[in-house]
């Protein structure tokens, strides 16, 4: 399992988006998805890895459609989105499947978690 994005602070955000409406007694929401990837053929990890779910935070308002934004991140860390296998949900923290990644797209504005398998799998045959 890794956590991206590595650097605590993105020095190139894109413009946001206005904020929802919110009260001080809301809970922070973050779109919470998880999607299909494998990794791109000149990556370090292809030779590695067969494929990963990766499990995306992302703070509403940085852009009007979440996997879209992702599909589009997810190249920079050498991964190509090849499904999505739920849907963006908003869910407060209590609610994601994990605190930290959560808190880490509160500072960052996104987290993507991978969770990722070998390149052969229990039979023998390559997954990419």
């Amino acid at each position: 399992m890794r956590l991206w994005p590595e650097s605590p602070r993105r020095a190139n955000l894109p413009a946001r988006l206005p904020p929802r409406s919110v009260t001080d007694t809301d809970p922070p929401k973050l779109w919470v998805f998880l999607l299909h990837a494998v990794p791109l053929p000149d990556s370090p990890d292809f030779s590695e890895y067969g494929g990963a779910f990766v499990t995306c935070y992302q703070m509403p308002g940085l852009d009007d459609d979440p996997v879209r934004h992702a599909s589009g991140f997810l190249p920079a860390a050498g991964w190509q989105v090849v499904a999505t296998e739920t849907p963006p949900a908003l869910l407060a923290c209590e609610d994601a499947p994990d605190e930290a990644p959560f808190e880490q797209a509160l500072i960052d504005d996104e987290a993507y978690v991978f969770h990722q398998w070998r390149v052969e799998d229990s039979a023998g045959e390559t997954m990419h």
